[in-house]
């Protein structure tokens, strides 16, 4: 039990709540933990939406199919994401996408019943709730703005401004992939990598070690988006 009360304390929902709150909460409501092997899925877009999950240890990615059959990547989830709540929550039969294990991994799943059962009964779940859900209709919110755009070059700017979250020293770490990034911003991975290098000689910012993004001109890549 302590085990799993140390990995719910990496997520969100459980935001500044100490071990004796969360193990007195988790008594109380019911729960399952499955064990998944690598490309094992927990969900697909055919299955019931009746659970909300965290991930406790590993990596599962969220894909979607779209009609025409390509496969796109979401978003990959680590210890202490929560997935599947807006399904849940929302007037879908089915879950719109596929959670798949990207490697070994240890899921906690709720019955909607018993999750809402948890935002009963701790205010402050609910308002960590709340906000998760805010966050990821911010998130989609500033994706369709950034597909409005009609350039790739605008397109990565406004993402890069936007999109994540920009340390003090104007560096940001991607949180995903590259292909990830390119796919969420409608483009291809060779337009994202060649806008990337235009920005780079134009000295607005500089790339390290793939994933690492320091932004050197904050007006330039403002102007970008305005012409």
């Amino acid at each position: 039990m302590r085990a799993l009360i140390l990995n719910l304390k990496k997520s969100n929902l459980f935001a500044n709540k100490t071990t004796e709150e969360l193990l007195s909460l988790i008594t109380k409501i019911e729960y399952k933990v499955i064990s998944i092997t690598k490309n094992e899925y927990i969900f697909n877009s055919l299955t019931s939406t009746k659970f909300i999950g965290i991930v406790l240890s590993g990596k599962v990615d969220i894909e979607r199919v779209l009609p025409y059959g390509k496969l796109i990547l979401m978003s990959t989830k680590k210890g202490g994401d929560l997935f599947g709540e807006v399904a849940v929550f929302s007037d879908a039969n089915n879950y719109p996408c596929n959670v798949v294990a990207k490697t070994e991994s240890s899921v906690l799943l709720f019955s909607k019943d018993e999750f809402f059962k948890l935002l009963t009964l701790d205010n402050s779940i609910l308002e960590n709730f709340l906000k998760i859900i805010s966050d990821k209709a911010y998130y989609l919110n500033s994706r369709v703005e950034s597909l409005s755009f009609g350039s790739t070059k605008q397109k990565v700017a406004f993402s890069l401004l936007n999109n994540f979250q920009i340390e003090k020293n104007s560096t940001i770490k991607l949180p995903y992939s590259k292909k990830l990034w390119a796919d969420n911003l409608n483009i291809s991975r060779a337009s994202l990598y060649k806008t990337l290098d235009e920005l780079c000689e134009s000295s607005i910012i500089s790339v390290d070690n793939c994933n690492l993004i320091h932004i050197i001109d904050f007006h330039k890549l403002e102007s970008i988006i305005l012409n």
